[in-house]
């Protein structure tokens, strides 16, 4: 039920699960830094705010680690 994808220098990832969250949830891409540009889990969407805000994330071993909370999506933009 997670559905992630890449388009040009864009990742988007959907976890469409009613109630289960990722933890550490693995997606391979190309080596470099992203940064969440789109939270749907921000409070100002009336989401929980689940995830820190202005976080960077690092790709290790090609693979980029994210918390994915349910029913959330996130793009992510490459630096």
């Amino acid at each position: 039920k997670v559905l992630a994808f890449l388009r040009g220098d864009l990742l988007f990832v959907f976890n469409f699960n009613p109630t289960q969250s990722f933890t550490d949830y693995g997606i391979p891409v190309p080596e470099g830094v992203w940064d969440i540009v789109l939270d749907t889990d921000e409070a100002e969407y009336d989401g929980f705010s689940r995830i820190k805000k202005g976080e960077t994330h690092f790709v290790v071993d090609q693979t980029l680690y994210l918390y994915l909370p349910s029913r959330t999506a996130l793009v992510l933009k490459k630096k």
